[in-house]
C-alpha cells in the first residue's frame, strides 16, 4: 500500500496546481428543479415536493456532512428565465432553510442565457435573438448536444442586446443577489456562514450552434459591437469569446453588487480538450476568468481535460475553482477508466473550492439507471465521498494509466460493433468486456489496462 499511495501522490504533483486549498472545500450534489410552465424544457426536473428528500437521502447514504474544512452540500438549479422572479426567490429561500435543517452546504445554478422561452416579452423581440448570417437571420432554435443526438431548446440568446443586458442586471442584482444576501444574513444570524457554498452564475456559457443546421452564431452580437459584413472583425472568434466573456461579467458584477462575496461567485464554462475555440462556442477556458467571480467549469475526465485545465489554471496563478458540472463518466463514450477517488483527487488536490457532482438521483433505481447515475451513486463513489468528508488525502492513479486507460476504451468501443457484423462472434469478447469492466470498477488499472490489450489484439486493433 505504501509504494502504490507515493505512485498515487507523485502523479498529483505532476498534475500542478495547489496540493491543498487553504480554505473550506466543497463536496456537492446538484438537485434539478422544475418549472412550473410546461413549455419549459425544465418542466421535466424535479418538483420543488421531492427536493427534501433527495436531500435527505444524498446525506442518510453518504452517512456525514463533513467537517468545518471539507462540506457535504447540495445545489439548486437549473435556476432560468423560465422561472418567475417569486420562483426565483422561494427556490432560494427553500435552499437555505434546507441548509438550516439538514446542515449541508447550500449552493444555486444558475441558467444564465438557454431556458428562456416562457419569457415571450423577451424572445419575440428579434433584436435580442442571435443571427446565423451578417444579413440578420434570426436563429429559430439553438442546440443543446447533450446526448447521442442534439437537442432543440429555445433561440441563442444575443448575449449584448441592450434589453438583454438590462433584464440580466436586474435579476442578477435584485432577485438572485437580493434573495441569497437574505439567506446569508439568517445563517449568520445562526453561526452557520460556512454552510453557504456559493453561486454558479451560468451554466455552460456560450455561444451556440443553431439547431437543424449546425451554423455558428453570433452575428448579432458582433453587429451590435459595430461590426458588419462591409466592416468585418480582424478574428470573428476573438470578438466571440469576448461577448462572451462579457456576459459572464454582466452576471457577476451585479451579484457582487448586491452582497455576493466575489470568492463564493463562480462562472460556469465547459471546453473539449485539444479542441479551438470555436468548436467550444466561444468558450475556450480563458473566458472563465474574471475580476467578480472565480473559473468554474464542466469536468468530465476526458482524456487530457485535466491538464488542459491546469495549463489554463496556471497561467492565471492557480486560482481556486469550481467543477460546476460533471461525475466520473465521459458523455458519449462510456467509463472513464478513473475510479471516482481518482477523479475527485483531479480536482480537490489540485486547487478546486467546490465541487458539483451531477446526475445523484436522476433516472429510474440506482442500479437500472443511466450511466451519469450509476457513476455517481455506486458502491465505491460513496466510499470515495466519505473518505474525501473525512479530512483523508484523495489519491489518484498513475497519470500514464488514467491517460491511456480511456484511449484503448474508446477504441474498442469503436471497433466492436463492425467486429462483431464481420465475424459473427460476440461470444469471445463478452468474457473479456465483463472482465474489463469488473477491474475497471475494482480500481485495477494495470490489469484492466492488459485486458484491453487482449480486446484490441482479438479485433485487430493496435495496442
Amino acid at each position: 500500500m505504501t509504494g502504490i499511495g507515493l505512485l498515487c501522490l507523485t502523479a498529483s504533483v505532476a498534475l500542478g496546481g495547489p496540493s491543498q486549498a487553504p480554505e473550506t472545500q466543497y463536496l456537492m450534489f446538484q438537485i434539478f428543479v422544475g418549472a412550473p410552465d410546461k413549455s419549459s424544457l425544465l418542466n421535466s426536473a424535479m418538483p420543488p415536493s421531492e427536493i427534501d428528500a433527495t436531500v435527505r437521502d444524498v446525506v442518510k447514504r453518504i452517512g456525514t456532512v463533513g467537517t468545518a474544512k471539507r462540506r457535504l452540500g447540495v445545489v439548486l438549479g437549473l435556476l432560468a428565465f423560465d422561472h418567475s422572479d417569486a420562483e426565483i426567490r422561494q427556490f432560494i429561500r427553500h435552499g437555505f432553510e434546507i441548509a438550516q435543517k439538514e446542515g449541508v452546504a447550500i449552493a444555486f445554478h444558475i441558467d444564465d442565457s438557454m431556458f428562456w422561452a416562457s419569457r415571450t416579452d423577451l424572445v419575440r423581440n428579434p433584436e435580442n435573438v442571435e443571427w446565423s448570417d451578417w444579413s440578420g437571420t434570426s436563429s429559430r432554435s439553438r442546440s443543446l448536444e447533450w446526448g447521442p443526438q442534439p437537442t432543440s431548446a429555445a433561440p441563442q440568446m444575443c448575449f449584448n442586446a441592450p434589453e438583454i443586458r438590462k433584464e440580466v442586471a436586474r435579476r442578477a442584482k435584485k432577485v438572485f443577489g437580493s434573495a441569497i444576501e437574505d439567506g446569508r444574513k439568517a445563517l449568520h444570524q445562526v453561526g452557520k456562514d460556512q454552510l453557504f457554498a456559493g453561486v454558479i452564475a451560468g451554466s455552460e456559457t456560450q455561444i451556440g450552434s443553431e439547431y437543424g443546421s449546425g451554423k455558428s452564431l453570433g452575428y448579432h452580437a458582433l453587429a451590435n459591437r459595430g461590426f458588419s459584413a462591409a466592416k468585418p472583425p480582424k478574428d470573428a472568434v476573438r470578438e466571440r469569446e469576448l461577448v462572451v466573456r462579457e456576459f459572464i461579467g454582466l452576471w457577476t458584477k451585479n451579484l457582487a453588487a448586491a452582497g455576493v462575496p466575489t470568492n463564493r461567485i463562480y462562472s460556469h464554462t465547459a471546453f473539449q480538450p485539444g479542441t479551438d475555440s470555436a468548436r467550444n462556442h466561444f468558450a475556450p477556458p480563458e473566458v472563465a476568468f474574471g475580476e467578480t467571480h472565480r473559473p468554474g467549469f464542466s469536468t468530465y475526465p476526458e482524456p487530457g481535460f485535466f491538464d488542459e485545465l491546469q495549463t489554463a489554471l496556471a497561467a492565471h496563478k492557480h486560482p481556486s475553482w469550481a467543477s460546476c458540472e460533471g461525475t466520473n463518466y465521459l458523455p458519449g463514450s462510456g467509463e472513464s477508466g478513473l475510479t471516482m477517488e481518482t477523479y475527485l483527487g483531479r480536482m480537490f488536490n489540485h486547487g478546486a473550492s467546490l465541487v458539483n457532482v451531477y446526475s445523484w438521483g436522476m433516472g429510474g433505481p440506482p442500479n437500472q439507471s443511466d450511466p451519469f447515475r450509476v457513476a455517481t451513486e455506486r458502491k465505491d463513489a460513496i466510499e470515495a465521498y466519505r473518505k474525501f468528508l473525512r479530512g483523508e488525502t484523495l489519491l489518484e492513479a498513475p497519470a500514464n494509466l488514467v491517460q491511456t486507460l480511456p484511449d484503448k476504451i474508446h477504441r474498442i468501443q469503436r471497433a466492436i460493433p463492425a467486429w462483431i457484423e464481420r465475424t459473427h462472434r460476440p461470444d469471445l469478447i463478452q468474457p473479456l468486456m465483463v472482465r474489463l469492466d469488473a477491474a475497471i470498477k475494482a480500481g485495477k488499472y494495470p490489469e484492466a489496462g492488459s485486458i484491453a490489450d487482449q480486446i484490441l489484439k482479438l479485433i485487430n486493433e493496435p495496442g
